[in-house]
């Protein structure tokens, strides 16, 4: 049976050959989303953000519709890379844009469904991949007022509410790049 562990370091194989990453791509293990409430298994930061969910055969697809909610709220692209004896139901209760990538006991991984451009990103819950000074930065470059004292949630609504959200993925994406890079 392939772990969680493995399975991701499989789906870090695949991103590096079938994603064709440049040297400013970076990839992020766990990183949190939807104020801390659900964890991206592996995110792929290159031109759009790309987040992956690992279901290895031990697991089930319970939570899955939520996770699936709060990465539909954040990526740009999303993906389920599962055990094939999760197939039938990851078609099933995955939307028409979520990846599928199917794992067997073997090591082998293939694309069941390619993912599609995600068109339901949400603003807020995008704001929510910045550090407090990150969104500060933001708002002095789009000349918006800073307040220290002000709430990081009252910060997150100005600046969800002021920038296109086209802006703020670029941001978001530069913001990751600069965190997670290994340089």
């Amino acid at each position: 049976m392939q772990s969680p562990e493995k399975i991701r370091q499989m789906l870090r194989s695949w991103v590096v050959n079938a994603k064709d990453p440049g040297p400013a791509d970076v990839l992020v293990d766990e990183l949190c989303i939807i104020d801390k409430t659900c964890r991206a298994d592996l995110v792929h930061a290159n031109g759009k953000l790309t987040g992956f969910e690992v279901k290895s055969e031990a697991d089930t697809l319970t939570r899955w519709p939520h996770q699936m909610d709060a990465y539909l709220r954040v990526f740009d692209e999303v993906w389920l890379c599962c055990h094939r004896k999760h197939a039938v139901r990851a078609l099933s209760e995955s939307i028409p844009a979520v990846g599928i990538l199917i794992v067997d006991e073997y090591g082998a991984l293939a694309v069941l469904r390619p993912a599609q451009q995600n068109k339901s990103v949400n603003s807020y819950d995008l704001t929510g991949l910045l550090w407090r000074k990150e969104l500060d930065e933001l708002c002095k470059e789009q000349g918006l007022s800073v307040t220290r004292k002000e709430l990081i949630k009252e910060v997150r609504h100005r600046v969800s509410n002021s920038v296109s959200v086209d802006l703020l993925k670029a941001y978001v994406l530069k913001a990751i790049k600069e965190r997670y890079s290994v340089s």
